[in-house]
C-alpha cells in the first residue's frame, strides 16, 4: 500500500468528512436522484406512450453512462489529488485530459450518426445526438466534479450537479408545454442544462493542458485501463434487461419496466452522491486505516444502503400510483425491489474505491463483465415471456453479487480494506425488508401507511445511528 504522513491523511480526511460537506452533498445527493422523479408525473402523461418509451429510455441511457464514466479516470484523478508530490497539480492535467477525451470521443460518436443517417437514406437521429451531448457533457462535468470534491468544494459541486439534473428536467417540461409533447423536445432542452453545466465545471475548475504531466497521466491510465470494461460492463448491467425487453416485447413494454426504474436509478444516484464523501475520505487515506475513520466510513455506507431500502421500498406503492399512470400490479412489486440495487452498488463503490486508493484496479477488468454477461444470460429467459418481475430479480441479484465479490477481491489485499460483516448485514437486512413489503397489499390506502412507516422507521434508525456515533 502506499503510505503518506499520517497527520496529512488525517487533515484531509477530517476536512472531507465535516458536517458542511455531508449536507451539500445530500442536497446533491436530492437534486441528482430526485429530478427525474419529480418531472415524470407530468411528462409521463403529456406524452403518448410511444413517446415517453424512447424519452424513458434515452435517460435511463444517460443515467445509465454518468454511472459508467464516473468509475474510471475521475476516480484515477481523485487518487491522484492526494499525491504528497504535485498531487494538484497532476489532478488538474487529468482534468484536462479527461475533459478532452469526453469531447473527442462524443465527437466521434456524433459523426457516426449522422452517417449511418445519410447512409441509410433516413433522417437524422436526433434523440441518438441529444443523448450523446448529454453524455459527453456529463463526461466532461465529471470530471470537473472529481477536482471540486477532492478540493472540498461541495457548494460549487452542488450547483454543477443541480444546474445537470434539476435544471435539466424541468426545463425539458417547460420546453414541451411551449412547443410540444415529444421525446426530441424533451430531450434536446435537457442536454442543453447538461451542456451549461460542464461550461460552468471548466470554469470553475480550470483544467491544464492535458499532456501537462505525463507522469501522472500513465499512472492515471494504469488504473482507469483496465476499468473501461468494467465501464462497458455497467452499462450493460444498468441497461441489458431493457434492451432484451425491447427486442422480445416492445417498446411499450420496455417504457413501462422504466416507468419504476428510478426506483433502482434514484437508489445509485444517492449512493453516488453520497459516495463523494466516503470516497474522497477513502482517497484521501491512500489504503490507511485513518485511526479507525475508513471502517467508520465504510460501515456508514453500508448502513446508509439499508436506509435508502427501508425509505424508497416503504413509499414505493404510493409513489408507483404517483408516478405511472394506471400502473399494473407487477409494477408495484418491481418498485420494491429496486431499491436493492442500491446495497451492491455501495459495496461495489466501497470496494473500489479502496482499489483505486491502493492503484489495485486490474480485477475490475474481469468481475464486472462475467457478472453483466451472467445477468443477461439469466434475464433472457423471464425477459422472452414477458415476465417483468422476473427480471428485476435477475438485475437485483446480480449487483448484490457484483458487491459482494468485489469486496472479497478488496480483502485480498488487505482485510482491513472492507468490512465484509457489514456488507452482508446490510444486504441480508435489506432483503428482509423487501421480502416483507413485498407480501403487503398494493392499494392506495396501504401505499400511504407504508409510505408513513419508511419514514419513521429509517428516521428513528437513523438517528440512534448519529447518537451512536457521537459516543463512539
Amino acid at each position: 500500500m502506499t503510505t503518506q504522513d499520517p497527520v496529512s491523511a488525517q487533515t484531509n480526511s477530517d476536512k472531507l468528512n465535516a458536517p458542511r460537506q455531508r449536507y451539500l452533498y445530500l442536497v446533491a445527493a436530492i437534486a441528482q436522484g430526485g429530478g427525474a422523479i419529480a418531472v415524470q408525473p407530468f411528462a409521463i402523461r403529456m406524452m403518448s406512450a410511444e413517446e415517453w418509451g424512447k424519452a424513458s429510455f434515452m435517460l435511463s441511457l444517460i443515467a445509465i453512462a454518468l454511472v459508467a464514466i464516473t468509475a474510471g479516470l475521475p476516480l484515477a484523478l481523485g487518487a491522484t489529488y492526494f499525491d504528497p508530490e504535485r498531487g494538484v497539480q497532476k489532478a488538474r492535467a487529468l482534468n484536462g485530459f479527461g475533459s478532452a477525451g469526453s469531447l473527442l470521443l462524443g465527437a466521434i460518436a456524433a459523426l457516426v450518426v449522422v452517417v449511418v443517417s445519410g447512409a441509410s437514406g433516413g433522417t437524422i437521429g436526433w434523440l441518438y445526438l441529444f443523448a450523446i451531448l448529454s453524455i459527453t457533457m456529463h463526461g466532461v462535468s465529471q470530471m470537473n466534479l472529481a477536482f471540486l470534491r477532492s478540493e472540498g468544494r461541495a457548494g460549487s459541486f452542488v450547483v454543477v450537479i443541480v444546474l445537470a439534473t434539476v435544471v435539466g428536467h424541468v426545463f425539458g417540461l417547460a420546453s414541451m408545454v411551449v412547443f410540444a409533447p415529444t421525446a426530441e423536445i424533451y430531450l434536446g432542452s435537457f442536454s442543453i442544462a447538461v451542456l451549461a453545466a460542464a461550461v460552468l465545471g471548466v470554469a470553475l475548475t480550470k483544467p491544464a493542458a492535458p499532456f501537462s504531466e505525463p507522469t501522472a497521466l500513465k499512472l492515471a491510465a494504469t488504473m482507469a485501463l483496465p476499468v473501461l470494461p468494467h465501464s462497458l460492463a455497467l452499462i450493460v448491467m444498468q441497461q441489458g434487461e431493457s434492451v432484451l425487453l425491447a427486442i422480445f416485447q416492445g417498446e411499450a413494454v420496455v417504457g413501462r419496466y422504466n416507468a419504476v426504474m428510478p426506483f433502482a436509478l434514484g437508489a445509485i444516484a444517492v449512493i453516488l452522491a453520497l459516495g463523494n464523501v466516503w470516497q474522497a475520505v477513502l482517497l484521501s487515506l491512500r489504503g490507511e486505516s485513518g485511526e479507525g475513520k475508513s471502517r467508520v466510513i465504510q460501515r456508514e455506507a453500508f448502513f446508509v444502503a439499508f436506509l435508502l431500502t427501508v425509505l424508497v421500498s416503504g413509499a414505493a406503492t404510493f409513489a408507483t400510483y404517483v408516478l405511472v399512470d394506471k400502473p399494473q400490479p407487477e409494477l408495484f412489486q418491481l418498485a420494491k425491489l429496486f431499491p436493492l440495487v442500491g446495497v451492491g452498488y455501495a459495496g461495489f463503490l466501497v470496494a473500489s474505491s479502496q482499489m483505486f486508493a491502493i492503484g489495485r484496479t486490474v480485477w475490475m477488468s474481469v468481475i464486472t463483465p462475467v457478472t453483466a454477461v451472467a445477468m443477461l444470460a439469466v434475464a433472457a429467459i423471464p425477459a422472452r415471456s414477458g415476465d417483468l418481475f422476473a427480471v428485476g430479480i435477475v438485475k437485483v441479484v446480480a449487483y448484490l453479487l457484483l458487491g459482494l465479490v468485489f469486496v472479497l477481491i478488496a480483502r485480498r489485499y488487505g482485510r482491513e480494506l472492507v468490512d465484509l460483516k457489514a456488507y452482508l448485514l446490510s444486504a441480508l437486512a435489506s432483503a428482509a425488508v423487501v421480502i416483507l413489503l413485498l407480501l403487503t397489499p398494493v392499494s392506495f390506502g396501504w401505499g400511504l401507511a407504508l409510505l408513513a412507516a419508511g419514514i419513521v422507521v429509517a428516521g428513528l434508525l437513523g438517528v440512534l445511528y448519529l447518537k451512536r456515533s457521537r459516543r463512539a
